[in-house]
């Protein structure tokens, strides 16, 4: 069984209210990825004159063109839909965690009272991403195994799996002498003793920007610039600490930045909000700026691992776990993204490969 939790906008006008189509949103996005109604309507699978048909529909109720149509130039989105489109993706990126959050609870206890012989739900703490979130939805669909995945930030997961609140933490560390220089906080956490871990994914972290990258970052020396604004992610996360990392490394304080204590809770909601335009520059995974059609500058490499008391690690569950990440499943559906290295994915290493 699988359970989502979705958000969706509701229009009221003279005591009237409209649920806004979902389709709608897709088809904004494609518009303003693509410049074209007709290459939009072909991605997201609906006919051209159902895609008038909507945009007429919402254009008569909003009193406002949604796109723009020039002969000869393609499509391109008005100011109001790009408002829309952007609205909801930032909305989407900011809850979408935590709505995860609640439909895999609200499955576990709903599971529980349909059939009482299921026993106890088996929980992942881990740090949100495409990669974990492509192993959540192989878990659902394919899985026969009970397992629970709540997406927290790397030390929360880590705090959690030591105060005994999940049963397998995930976490990421960058590669080489940024990760020696953090690597204290994941080892006051989980020790070579106790745990096992186990190899998920290797991605790239560097800046995000609009599409030819109008401010001219070129580093992380250029946050300090005084016309870019930042949007950071919020604290104990595993991005957090890298990027506070690199900026030690450069002599860097946060009051140097502008937006440095705007923070949000994703990668993809760093996304979007760069993507909208409400900030110049975020720091995150590569995956996350293909998805927004962002300008991408890497800056790191680093490990996305899970981490596995000992005396679990040869419980079915685990062992599901590991097959999902080594099956052609996952990695197809990771392969059309840069920055993700699946190479060692399913892997068992040691803590000398990660804490070298």
């Amino acid at each position: 069984m699988d359970i989502k939790i979705k958000l969706h906008w509701q229009l009221s006008q003279q005591g009237e209210t409209h649920n806004i189509d979902t389709v709608l949103f897709k088809m904004l996005e494609a518009v303003q990825t693509l410049g074209s109604l007709k290459k939009a309507t072909d991605k997201i699978q609906v006919s051209y004159r159902f895609a008038w048909g909507l945009l007429n529909k919402w254009e008569n109720r909003l009193g406002q063109p949604l796109v723009i149509l020039e002969r000869g130039r393609g499509a391109k989105l008005s100011p109001i839909g790009e408002k829309l489109m952007h609205a909801n993706r930032h909305l989407s990126a900011t809850f979408s965690p935590e709505l995860d959050n609640y439909s895999t609870q609200f499955k576990r206890e709903f599971e529980s009272l349909l059939d009482d012989s299921r026993g106890n739900g088996f929980n992942i703490f881990a740090s949100h991403g495409l990669a974990i979130g492509t192993l959540r939805d192989l878990i659902n669909q394919q899985s026969d195994v009970q397992l629970d995945l709540h997406f927290h930030g790397s030390l929360d997961s880590l705090r959690a799996l030591r105060n005994r609140e999940c049963h397998i933490a995930g976490f990421h560390i960058p590669e080489g002498e940024l990760g020696k220089q953090i690597m204290a906080d994941y080892l006051e956490l989980i020790s070579d003793e106790s745990h096992q871990l186990i190899y998920v994914i290797k991605r790239n972290q560097g800046l995000m920007m609009a599409k030819g990258n109008p401010k001219n970052i070129e580093g992380i020396p250029s946050l300090t610039q005084a016309d870019v604004t930042f949007i950071n992610r919020q604290a104990d996360s595993g991005t957090r600490l890298l990027l506070d990392q690199l900026l030690k490394t450069e002599n860097i304080s946060g009051q140097q930045i502008k937006g440095y204590q705007h923070e949000e809770f994703t990668h993809m909601a760093v996304a979007a909000m760069v993507a909208s335009g409400a900030a110049d520059v975020g720091f995150g995974i590569a995956p996350m700026a293909d998805k927004f059609n962002l300008e991408f500058l890497p800056q790191v490499w680093e490990h996305y691992c899970l981490a596995v008391p000992k005396q679990l690690i040869n419980n079915e569950r685990v062992n599901e776990i590991i097959s999902l990440l080594q099956s052609e499943a996952f990695h197809n559906k990771l392969a059309g993204f840069s920055g993700y290295d699946t190479t060692r994915s399913g892997e068992r290493v040691n803590f000398s490969d990660i804490f070298s």
